[in-house]
């Protein structure tokens, strides 16, 4: 399908978006309170840039990539709609079959990618981004420019949670949530990497709004959080298991804190949440749904592996046995590779590069958090607080399916980037526990 994704038309409706999206953060960033109201333009502001930098890197350094199929394919349903809604709608509640295909698009809909759209979850995304590219009128650069604001919007939320939690400084909260070059990089553009990131953070925020917060459960939160799981599930299914396990171990961390004078008790609920976290493991690990997800997360390789932009470089896991016992034994080193992986040697490109310096940052901070300090009372810390809990074992599950599934280092950092802003508020919560030291020490 022929686009014009750079030509007058396509910047001047993405310039009267960005003027609306910057009126509408001004006006948000008024009411938000003071000491953090300085981040708010700047994470709109940080996101824009990544956004724009990841279309353009695509349309000029690879010629096209998946953020332009999306769109094309988006554009051809856009069409479809201008044609005939029926058709449109009858398209949105459906799976792509060949059928739908050959009776709904012409010469005049144009014709969606067929890598794209025989592959439910890649069509998916082009049916969220179809109705993006209607109130943007088919503009490439302000459907971009929408997807970002999206998720600048999301990151403040998990933003302003972890600061009422205080389990950071602010700056360094800033930083680990709002400021990765990488995220902001991978998971602003029109891209399946972006629906996932958003539904995340949204999932994320409300359910611990309401569990750890205490506010009321009012129905549209409720809307909110099934819909992030809805687009999860239509998306990255595998996704959803890696946010209900921690969420359990996290509601267990916060039961246990009610009992901390009382020792038996404590020791009681804490048992029961290690030997059923142990049980629930195990049994995952040995279950069908196990090997669906495996199979399924595999599905996100192919994205990649089927267009030629991303022949670039590979990585080995030297075990690769899908069984539970094998699932189990390529654990440290999938962990290992999904979290440091590429190194900076292997980075060289222009959509590494920067992994490679925050793989650098990551293992510099890995080692301090185990050398500078007790490493026993940043545990204890991090157990005791219900977010630190979520972000870790959240990396950990993330960092596995990464490593494990992904071959191409340009699926590996896709696939990751969700992982790295919890795992860097894991290995930051030492600050907040150091100055609370010093508090202490005066």
């Amino acid at each position: 399908m022929e686009s014009n994704y750079v030509s007058f038309y396509d910047i001047s409706i993405a310039t009267l978006w960005l003027v609306i999206f910057l009126v509408i953060a001004n006006s948000r960033a008024r009411k938000v309170d003071a000491p953090i109201r300085k981040y708010y333009l700047r994470n709109v502001f940080f996101k824009f840039l990544f956004a724009i930098s990841f279309a353009i890197v695509y349309l000029i350094y690879y010629g096209g990539g998946d953020t332009t199929a999306y769109w094309d394919g988006a554009v051809t349903l856009n069409n479809l709609f201008l044609n005939s809604p029926s058709l449109f709608f009858e398209h949105l509640i459906n799976e792509p079959t060949q059928s739908l295909f050959s009776e709904h698009f012409n010469l005049d809909t144009g014709y969606p990618p067929g890598w794209i759209y025989r592959e439910p979850e890649a069509w998916f995304v082009c049916k969220i981004a179809s109705i993006v590219s209607l109130i943007t009128f088919k503009s490439y650069f302000a459907g971009t420019l929408f997807f970002a604001f999206l998720t600048a919007m999301a990151s403040w939320k998990i933003f302003e949670l972890v600061i009422k939690l205080n389990t950071h400084k602010e700056n360094v909260a800033a930083f680990c949530i709002l400021f990765i070059p990488t995220v902001s990089f991978w998971c602003t553009g029109i891209s399946k990497d972006t629906v996932v990131f958003i539904s995340i953070l949204n999932l994320l925020y409300y359910v611990f709004d309401i569990m750890v917060l205490g506010s009321s459960v009012k129905i549209k939160n409720i809307i909110l959080i099934m819909f992030s799981v809805f687009l999860i599930y239509h998306t990255r299914t595998f996704i959803l298991a890696a946010i209900a396990v921690p969420v359990f171990m996290s509601f267990g961390a916060r039961i246990t804190r009610r009992y901390e004078k009382q020792l038996l008790i404590k020791l009681f609920i804490r048992s029961a949440i290690v030997f059923g976290g142990i049980f629930l493991f195990l049994q995952f690990f040995s279950s069908d749904f196990a090997n669906q997800m495996v199979t399924e997360a595999q599905v996100v390789q192919s994205d990649f592996t089927v267009n030629e932009t991303y022949t670039g470089k590979r990585y080995d896991i030297s075990n690769t046995d899908a069984s539970p016992a094998g699932l189990i034994r390529a654990i440290p080193e999938s962990v290992f590779y999904g979290i440091y992986k590429p190194f900076i040697y292997e980075s060289f490109s222009p959509t590494l590069i920067m992994n490679g310096l925050e793989s650098l940052l990551l293992m510099f901070l890995t080692i301090r958090f185990f050398i500078i300090g007790n490493p026993i009372k940043k545990i204890t810390h991090i157990r005791k607080n219900e977010i630190l809990v979520f972000a870790f074992i959240f990396s950990l599950f993330i960092a596995f399916m990464a490593g494990f599934t992904s071959v191409l280092f340009g699926v590996l950092v896709r696939i990751r980037a969700p992982l790295l802003p919890f795992f860097f508020l894991v290995l930051t919560s030492s600050v907040m526990l150091n100055q609370e030291k010093t508090k202490i020490e005066k």
